[in-house]
C-alpha cells in the first residue's frame, strides 16, 4: 500500500490490523475475499473507513481512486454474502 493511502486510512480510523488485511491481497479490488457471516461487521467498518478517507473527493474522483474501488468491491462482497445468508435463512440453497 502506498504511504499516502495508508495515512488517509489511518486518519479515517482504520487500524493496523485493517491495513494488514488490505495488504494481504495487495489492495486489489478484484481479490477482496468473501466474508464469513461473522466478518460482515468488519467489512462494513472497513468500507466506511475507505469512504470516509475519500469523502472530500468528487464522485468521479472517488470512483477512480484505489479507496473507492476497494470500498465498492467490499460493498459488493458484503451484499453477496448477505444474500446467501438471507437465502439460507429462508430455506434456500443460496444459489439463484
Amino acid at each position: 500500500m502506498e504511504p499516502a493511502m495508508r495515512e488517509r486510512l489511518m486518519m479515517a480510523g482504520l487500524t493496523e490490523a485493517d491495513i494488514a488485511w488490505f495488504d494481504a491481497f495487495n489492495c486489489d479490488d478484484a481479490r477482496v475475499p468473501k466474508p464469513r457471516a461473522d466478518e460482515i461487521a468488519d467489512y462494513r467498518r472497513r468500507e466506511a473507513g475507505l469512504n470516509a478517507s475519500i469523502a472530500a473527493l468528487t464522485f468521479s474522483e472517488r470512483g477512480e481512486s484505489g479507496e473507492g474501488r476497494l470500498a465498492a468491491a467490499i460493498g459488493a462482497r458484503v451484499a453477496d454474502a448477505q444474500d446467501e445468508i438471507d437465502s439460507e435463512a429462508e430455506g434456500g440453497d443460496g444459489e439463484d
